[in-house]
């Protein structure tokens, strides 16, 4: 078993699907939906449940997981951070504040009683860079995996880029560091994992 690298249990960057930033999310569901029926129609193997986004130079600047597609759908009035009170104080009475927050968190949040169809078609067409989560490369391909998972929990990041000579190369994610644990778990907690 031995130290073993980022380099031994990352995922290469090329088996990974991107997008361009200017793409709507339609098109990373689109791809993500064309690896699920190949897998479903073949009946094994895996696929990634992650698409990297693109600028204009094909530099990777993004990624879209399940969850920021999910995340996704949540209307941009939602998403606001609350209204001001410096606004409210100049107000003399409480019942108006209280009524045009009451109103203003109606309308921001009216989209909860759509049906989920609704939401889909109403929010689809966004594009890929209002719902990407940025990334940048945090590991060289040469670190030891306790630095990979110190960065993953510092950095709140489950996919950090993995870099060689300043290219990125590769990708960590969760399931490589757990494939990794269960192998040495299994002697070191007296378990065969096998049978």
């Amino acid at each position: 078993m031995g130290d073993k690298k980022v380099k031994d249990i990352m995922g290469q960057i090329s088996e990974y699907e991107t997008v361009d930033v200017d793409d709507h999310l339609c098109d990373a569901l689109s791809i993500l939906k064309r690896n699920h029926e190949n897998i479903k129609s073949c009946g094994t193997g895996s696929f990634h449940k992650t698409v990297f986004v693109t600028d204009s130079s094909k530099k990777i600047i993004g990624m879209i997981s399940m969850y920021d597609l999910i995340r996704g759908l949540v209307p941009e009035s939602a998403r606001k951070p609350e209204l001001s009170r410096a606004f409210y104080s100049i107000l003399s009475s409480r019942a108006i504040k209280v009524s045009e927050e009451v109103g203003e968190v109606q309308e921001r949040f009216a989209w909860l009683g759509s049906s989920f169809l609704e939401l889909v078609k109403q929010e689809a067409h966004k594009k890929v860079k209002d719902i990407m989560t940025p990334v940048f490369p945090l590991l060289s391909e040469e670190d030891a995996i306790n630095k990979a998972i110190f960065v993953m929990f510092k950095e709140n990041t489950r996919q950090p880029l993995v870099t060689r000579e300043g290219e990125i190369v590769g990708v960590v994610d969760l399931m490589s560091v757990l494939d990794e644990l269960l192998e040495i778990a299994g002697p070191e907690c007296y378990v065969n994992w096998e049978g």
